[in-house]
């Protein structure tokens, strides 16, 4: 069970590294959206990109929670993370390939 909350601890902070770093991203380029047409079409893949980082961070910390407090529901919260860790690689390399 250590190893496994080893793993959730991990993936919860490369979700949150990678969504606070995307969310001052997004900020940025709200600020220069009419500096370049390019950044106004580009400022909705980075906030889709921004969200799912920021649902991976929710769904990692659910189960991260779960299984350091060993509750009912952690095997579900579990499954949940690597149906979301699975979709969310696709849809990244779909949207950025």
């Amino acid at each position: 069970m250590k190893a496994l909350n080893l793993f959730n601890a991990a993936i919860l902070a490369l979700a949150a590294s990678f969504a606070l770093t995307l969310g001052v991203v997004c900020i940025l380029y709200a600020f220069y959206l009419d500096a370049a047409p390019r950044m106004r079409s580009e400022w909705y893949m980075v906030m889709k990109l921004t969200l799912v980082f920021v649902l991976m961070t929710a769904v990692a910390a659910w189960a991260f929670w779960s299984q350091w407090r060993q509750r009912r529901g952690r095997w579900l919260a579990e499954a949940v993370l690597v149906v979301a860790l699975a979709s969310g690689i696709t849809w990244i390399t779909r949207v950025l390939g």
